[in-house]
């Protein structure tokens, strides 16, 4: 009797470690349908205290083992190219990005709130610039970048960008 007690009472703390450790890779992981190329709806966008750009595109891939990587590339207001590049996980550690024209040392760390969403801050050189947060929608075909900072003349910007996601291509179709 003594022994069935036993292996009830190992195999129930065994069932709660794995519920457990479930939970904990759900709780930092992401939805798939978030991976892929996404293009800004301007259109849709919300600029407060910002110009908004002329155009933009984000791809993001799973690279295993929990990390992804994002690229995002588009133009500025005045038409000049941009590009940033980052590989993290959305375990809340600070990541470094890079992009031409950088004026300092950039890192972004992402923190999972669920399947669909991530909360971020951006430090500039030690310092807390930029704080947002990224949605994919239920039906993964639209993703919404909230972002807070301030402009160099202490103003107060406030972004919504809308990004629709782009068909992938499959072999046949390149």
């Amino acid at each position: 009797m003594r022994q069935v007690l036993r292996y009830l009472a190992c195999g129930t703390a065994a069932v709660g470690l794995l519920v457990a450790t479930v939970s904990a890779q759900t709780a930092t992981g992401i939805d798939k349908a978030y991976m892929g190329m996404w293009k800004l709806n301007i259109a849709k966008s919300k600029y407060d205290n910002a110009t908004p750009p002329r155009e933009g595109t984000r791809i993001h891939e799973d690279r295993g083992g929990g990390f992804v990587l994002v690229i995002a590339d588009g133009a500025n207001a005045q038409g000049q190219q941009t590009h940033q590049e980052y590989v993290y996980k959305p375990d809340g550690k600070e990541y470094p990005m890079a992009g031409p024209n950088q004026t300092g040392v950039q890192r972004i760390a992402l923190k999972s709130v669920d399947a669909l969403t991530v909360t971020y801050q951006i430090k500039t050189d030690g310092t807390v610039t930029t704080v947002g947060k990224r949605v994919v929608s239920k039906d993964g075909m639209t993703m919404a970048i909230e972002n807070t900072s301030t402009n160099p003349q202490g103003q107060r910007i406030h972004t919504i960008a809308f990004y629709d996601k782009q068909p992938s291509k499959t072999m046949t179709q390149q």
